[in-house]
């Protein structure tokens, strides 16, 4: 008995297979139409859509004293996002895409910039990087001031210490140790000491644009539109047979 029960389940699904199969062949040509015409209109949107490019940069932050960066990577990642990213409109055909510090680095992040054509973002780019720069030479110039009024003060200490004779026995200028602090501030501005911030390498950027992604855009509205086809031949068919019950 349950042998036959088990033959019966398998004949009825056959049949519905047979049914769904030969419900899709009899709209073979609809299924078809309706997958090429979606198909076209995604491939009018990809060539008609604006291409987009991508530039890349890779930026090091300078040091100063004792290999301290000029400025807080993440304090910097935040400046930027808050100058170029945020409040962006739409019109805007150039932009900073991404920008990060890079994993594993203390003093690099990288900026991407996304614009209509390589140049466009490669003028952004540079701007961008050249902005920076400029703040960090500030920066750099008001250590390096800051460094020589510390010499400065020490030796004007050094020379009054000197022509006091009445405090100034030959004990006194060592006790002080000008002469020391005066060598450890001048190594200070030595070239291994302060570093510019400087671009890494060249600017990168694409033969192709990064997007729209033509072919992915075409393969997707034909499985969409094959799925939906298929969808619609049935749902029309569910239709037609509750029609025929009611009558």
């Amino acid at each position: 008995m349950t042998d036959m029960n088990n033959t019966r389940h398998l004949e009825e699904d056959e049949i519905d297979l047979k049914e769904l199969f030969q419900t899709i062949w009899n709209k073979i040509f609809f299924i078809l139409a309706f997958t090429f015409v979606v198909s076209i209109v995604a491939v009018v949107y990809a060539y008609m859509k604006t291409p987009i490019y991508e530039a890349k940069a890779f930026v090091e932050i300078g040091t100063i004293k004792n290999n301290k960066a000029i400025e807080n990577p993440n304090n910097l990642v935040q400046r930027l996002e808050i100058i170029y990213m945020n409040n962006i409109s739409e019109e805007q055909k150039t932009r900073i895409s991404k920008v990060v510090v890079l994993k594993n680095t203390v003093n690099f992040i990288e900026i991407n910039v996304q614009s209509v054509s390589n140049e466009e973002a490669v003028l952004m780019l540079n701007k961008i990087i050249n902005d920076i720069k400029k703040e960090h030479t500030l920066e750099i110039e008001n250590y390096i001031a800051l460094i020589n009024k510390n010499i400065t003060n020490l030796k004007e200490q050094r020379k009054e210490l000197e022509d006091d004779k009445n405090k100034f026995d030959g004990s006194m200028l060592a006790k002080y140790n000008i002469g020391s602090k005066v060598n450890e501030l001048s190594l200070q501005l030595s070239s291994n000491n302060i570093i510019e911030t400087q671009l890494i390498g060249d600017i990168i950027t694409n033969d192709y644009p990064i997007k729209p992604k033509k072919k992915l855009i075409v393969l997707v509205a034909f499985v969409t539109g094959l799925i939906l086809s298929i969808f619609i031949v049935f749902f029309m068919q569910f239709i037609q047979g509750i029609k025929k019950e009611e009558q």
